[in-house]
């Protein structure tokens, strides 16, 4: 794999495009997704990283949609619950990997806390979700992704190699068990598999490829960055 500037560059597009998706689908948002510069730049980074299939399943999905057509959609699948009090999706990662252990969900959260703190990240005031949000976590790769980019680019090679261990332990402690259980459970929901019974609009396709794109992107990092280490073992991160 190459450890370029270049090649985390796009990796840190491709997070955070599939992590804007998951936000709250107001105008700024839409604006954002639409914007062709950013398309282009996503578009050119899915083909640099073989991972063209699913940026245009989403792009062609993001063909067209606005506010008016994405928001009852994302109402639907995250934002509303059931008459039972059940959400068609949940976007947090505990639900995914810890269940009903609930020291073991604040155990997690407070991880990825620690480590937004530790990179000088911030949660916006008008990001009311949890820290193990989906797009906060995705979020989070795409910041270490684009750190790392600068510090090869700079040649501070210790920084990018933290960073490197950091990436590892965010995609072997939280995203791997995570994002892929996500993806399965929006694509069953889209397709009227899943357990709730409420329609479903088409433009719930954004979601299906935004979270196919994102579980293919972890799925490729997975196999190329190093293992999570301590600091001071003397192991080398050339992933």
């Amino acid at each position: 794999m190459k450890n370029t500037p270049q090649h985390h560059t796009r990796r840190a597009a491709l997070y955070g495009f599939a992590a804007a998706v998951f936000q709250y689908p107001d105008e700024a948002v839409i604006a954002d997704l639409q914007d062709q510069e950013v398309q282009d730049a996503v578009r050119q980074a899915g083909a640099a990283l073989d991972l063209e299939a699913e940026v245009d399943a989403l792009l062609d999905a993001l063909d067209g949609v606005d506010r008016d057509s994405l928001e009852p959609a994302y109402n639907r699948l995250f934002g509303l619950p059931s008459d039972e009090g059940t959400y068609p999706v949940i976007p947090y990662e505990a639900h995914y990997t810890t269940g009903e252990e609930v020291n073991e969900s604040q155990r997690r959260i407070a991880t990825v806390v620690g480590l937004l703190e530790e990179f000088g990240l911030e949660i916006s005031d008008e990001f009311d979700e949890r820290h193990d949000h989906v797009t906060v976590e995705l979020e989070l790769l795409q910041v270490l992704a684009a750190q790392r980019a600068v510090a090869l680019d700079s040649g501070d090679d210790e920084t990018a190699v933290r960073l490197a261990r950091a990436g590892a332990t965010v995609l072997d402690e939280h995203l791997t068990d995570f994002v892929p259980a996500f993806a399965h459970r929006v694509q069953r929901t889209v397709d009227g598999d899943g357990s709730s019974d409420r329609e479903v609009p088409e433009v719930s396709a954004v979601y299906a490829a935004a979270a196919d794109l994102a579980a293919a992107l972890v799925e490729f990092d997975e196999a190329s960055h190093p293992d999570p280490v301590s600091p001071g073992t003397g192991v080398r991160a050339d992933g």
